[in-house]
């Protein structure tokens, strides 16, 4: 069998067990999505060595102190915890009166920022059940848009495409690059919020700023919108606080830091938001996706602090 459709294979199996477990579980309990999710978390983090050492790498990289045993214990409350965000996610999509189990700390920092007219750009990561924290956003009133890459998967792609829209939360791909910028524009020229990640390996369309004490390559898209736009950039994050309950929590927005020198005002920016997300991950270290290679790409030899590549 060729890789490709090895691949295709795989893809139609993922869509079958999709809409599977998305009839499934909305027919029992909470409980039974976490239950479900547990199970196969932990199943996932003892059968899937290449993410597990992922995992346990990334954590070596941003907790040096800690002993292996405290390593492994986190790597495997993360897969438990990525298992049941989603079956949760999935759950509360069909009972929605269930998002009165995420209140909101904060909602007077997104209001204010609301009052300015410019829009707002939600600057999270992937911390916490990340997606709902739109749904819940959505389903308070606002408007919401999240910035997402198009899944390889046609099929599933649009069935969780659809999943959104019927929650009220719009989709802007990040790709192509030009309708994904256009799409933004328009919302934020709407007064609207977007969402957008920081937290993720950017090769080489981002700049170089240490992340836990090492360079990682970060997107910047936020601030070069932000500074193009002159819309709010609040920082907000999600985390969980018991059995069905979190948090949102939204933090004042931040006033983009404006220098002579574009990219070194893009460079000061994303220090700034790149110590704030850290900040959110050293307090909630299990919830955050220690399977994505953040260190992956390498910074060059040459590299100097007036020495990088912004895209957007």
């Amino acid at each position: 069998m060729n890789n490709e459709l090895r691949k295709n294979l795989a893809r139609r199996l993922a869509w079958f067990f999709l809409r599977i477990f998305t009839v499934i579980n909305g027919s029992f309990s909470l409980k039974w999505s976490y239950t479900l999710g547990s199970l196969l978390g932990s199943f996932a983090c003892a059968v899937i060595p290449r993410q597990r050492k992922v995992a346990i790498e990334s954590l070596e990289i941003a907790f040096p102190d800690m002993t292996p045993k405290e390593r492994k214990k986190i790597t495997r409350d993360f897969f438990i915890f990525m298992a049941q965000s989603a079956f949760e996610l999935l759950y509360i999509l069909r009972h929605t009166e269930k998002l009165q189990n995420v209140k909101i700390d904060g909602r007077e920092n997104l209001d204010s920022a609301l009052k300015e007219g410019t829009g707002i750009i939600l600057v999270t990561a992937h911390m916490g059940n990340f997606p709902l924290m739109s749904v819940k956003l959505a389903n308070e009133g606002y408007k919401v848009n999240f910035v997402t890459r198009p899944m390889r998967d046609e099929k599933a792609g649009d069935y969780l495409f659809d999943l959104r829209e019927n929650a009220g939360v719009k989709s802007i791909f990040s790709y192509p690059r030009k309708e994904c910028v256009a799409g933004i524009i328009k919302a934020l020229r709407n007064n609207e919020i977007v969402i957008m990640q920081m937290d993720q390996n950017f090769g080489s369309g981002g700049v170089w700023v240490k992340f836990f004490g090492k360079l990682a390559a970060t997107p910047v898209g936020p601030i070069t919108l932000g500074l193009r736009t002159h819309a709010k950039l609040v920082p907000a994050y999600i985390y969980r606080e018991g059995f069905g309950k979190h948090c949102v929590k939204i933090l004042p927005h931040e006033e983009l830091v404006e220098t002579e020198n574009k990219d070194e005002t893009i460079l000061k920016n994303a220090i700034i938001f790149s110590h704030i997300i850290e900040s959110w991950i050293k307090e909630y270290p299990e919830q955050w996706g220690w399977i994505h290679r953040r260190w992956k790409s390498q910074p060059p030899k040459n590299l100097s602090t007036s020495q990088f590549k912004v895209e957007m």
